[in-house]
């Protein structure tokens, strides 16, 4: 399997703040309320690819009777959580693994992920994997980056979208490997991996990148007859 470069993981989200960080602030109350919606009546949560831990820290704080595992594989942003989020928090647990690893994958009823999906060429056995661990009544959120956003595609990826027009996915150089995808080729992954796609949409709260994003539904599976 191909994997991003690990040392530049996620370093451009480290130490930010939650809700003033300018240019964001509209994905933060959006993600906030989104988040919070769907951990109703869950209680164990999963933050694979957690960065520096900034969404872990403010849910564990939120929700203090709810457990809390952060997945990060840099050890910078893992030492970053370690030393400024975790501290003070006994629900929130942080570990430093891969996370398409069976060292890096938990179970749990509810997992989400803001960018990592995509750094794996085989992304739908890695989402498959983490819906594999999750319980059958559990939920997800993932975004991924949006192969539709001309202004991304052209402004960080150097793409012309005249050149992609009609590719389901392309593969980038970021981070050592990185995918674009189109809304379907989501809806397909999603699929595969156990899930029922409850949502699908762009998140237009943020305006500079506007990721894809989606919630699932694990997939319970029919009894045979």
């Amino acid at each position: 399997m191909v994997k991003s470069d690990v040392a530049q993981w996620s370093l451009f989200n480290k130490g930010r703040d939650l809700f003033t960080t300018p240019g964001v602030e509209d994905y933060d109350r959006w993600m906030a309320r989104k988040l919070q919606s769907l951990l109703k009546g869950k209680k164990t949560v999963v933050d694979y690819g957690a960065g520096d831990g900034i969404w872990s820290e403010y849910l564990s704080r939120n929700n203090p009777t709810r457990r809390f595992i952060a997945v990060e594989w840099n050890k910078d942003l893992y030492e970053y959580a370690i030393t400024v989020r975790k501290p003070g928090l006994d629900n929130l647990e942080v570990v430093q693994a891969d996370m398409s690893e069976p060292e890096g994958i938990f179970a749990c009823d509810f997992f989400f992920c803001f960018g990592g999906l995509e750094h794996f060429s085989e992304h739908a056995k890695v989402l498959k994997a983490w819906v594999d661990r999750l319980s059958l009544d559990g939920k997800c959120i993932v975004t991924v980056p949006n192969l539709l956003n001309r202004e991304f595609l052209k402004n960080r990826c150097g793409i012309n979208p005249e050149d992609v027009l009609g590719e389901e996915r392309v593969v980038t150089a970021s981070y050592g490997y990185e995918e674009l995808w189109a809304p379907n080729h989501l809806a397909k992954v999603v699929m595969d991996s156990g899930l029922e796609l409850m949502e699908l949409g762009i998140l237009e709260a943020l305006h500079y990148d506007r990721p894809l994003y989606f919630v699932g539904l694990k997939r319970v599976k029919e009894a045979p007859t």
